[in-house]
């Protein structure tokens, strides 16, 4: 599965999935976030963020515990409004005084705290922040040869992105917001993204999971976890996705070598590298015949990440 480069598929995983698995009890020295009475941390937060973050009284900082704790809504008061109303208040006036690069000195769209109990949000910049798990979805559109074999449809991202320009994507992908769901997700974006067919993704689109990753930026030291929720969509030969906005130059139909092979050479965009390699897998191409490292691949796309992803109650 490897060509002559050093590089190892396992590497590419790796290279988002680099937060120890042992992370949820070796969390040092990160200060876990509580929206009480909730005993499970939600969020992971560096020391830096903690001192400079203008936390509004109804968090309390227990520095010799590392922890930040967001009080039990106040009688006749909801999770969802007593929570939503203290992040919006910190975020605010993080922005306002321009407290984090991060934040860009702008307000963004929201994405879900995945395992509260009630339906909490936070402004997608301010997430990292926060620590907390950030919900993705990823859509791989595949023909299917005479010949049986697999060919997939890779996007290749506009060259005058602010992220990763000129680098490959999935076919289709996209952050989901607060409300959304998951599969609602690939249905808008693969319109808006890929000029798809809204009755083929509706009557064709297939569920296969969620990879789970944990990532601590190399450069901040944020740390954060992914929930990347992926699809599967078969599609006629006669369906050739087009660009729907300026965010993809173009799409190329490419075999699954050239695939493993063009990730491998650094082509395709970091998180993406995970979401094609677990396609592979699925679909029989790598294999525990010719991957030496399939065990640990299998285990490192679906790691358990130190955050709840559903509510406990």
């Amino acid at each position: 599965m490897t060509p002559s480069s050093d590089l190892k598929l396992l590497d590419l995983i790796t290279a988002i999935d680099n937060a120890p698995l042992d992370f949820a009890t070796n969390y040092a020295p990160y200060y876990r976030l509580f929206l009480s009475p909730d005993p499970r941390p939600h969020g992971f937060i560096l020391p830096a963020t903690v001192s400079l973050m203008p936390w509004p009284a109804s968090f309390t900082i227990d520095h010799d515990n590392r922890t930040v704790t967001l009080s039990k809504p106040p009688s006749g008061s909801t999770l969802t409004e007593h929570a939503n109303s203290a992040f919006q208040e910190a975020v605010d006036k993080a922005i306002g005084d321009d407290l984090f690069p991060i934040l860009h000195k702008e307000h963004s769209e929201y994405f879900r705290i995945v395992g509260a109990r009630e339906f909490v949000q936070v402004e997608r910049f301010a997430a990292p922040l926060f620590g907390i798990a950030t919900r993705g979805a990823h859509l791989t559109g595949y023909v299917r040869g005479d010949d049986g074999n697999i060919r997939i449809w890779v996007a290749k991202r506009s060259r005058h992105l602010f992220s990763y320009p000129g680098l490959l994507d999935s076919t289709v992908a996209g952050g989901i917001k607060a409300s959304d769901t998951p599969l609602a997700c690939i249905k808008a974006e693969s319109t808006e993204e890929a000029c798809l067919p809204p009755d083929l993704v509706s009557s064709s689109v297939e569920p296969a999971g969620a990879i789970t990753l944990a990532n601590i930026n190399q450069k901040s030291k944020l740390f954060h976890s992914d929930i990347i929720y992926v699809f599967d969509l078969e599609m006629p030969k006669d369906v050739i996705p087009r660009p729907g906005d300026d965010e993809v130059e173009e799409f190329v139909l490419m075999d699954c070598q050239e695939v493993a092979q063009r990730m491998l050479a650094g082509e395709f965009k970091p998180n993406v590298c995970p979401v094609m390699i677990d396609f592979l897998v699925r679909k029989g191409f790598i294999t525990r015949e010719n991957e030496d490292d399939f065990e640990e691949i299998q285990k490192k796309l679906r790691r358990e990440i130190p955050v709840p992803m559903e509510s406990d109650v």
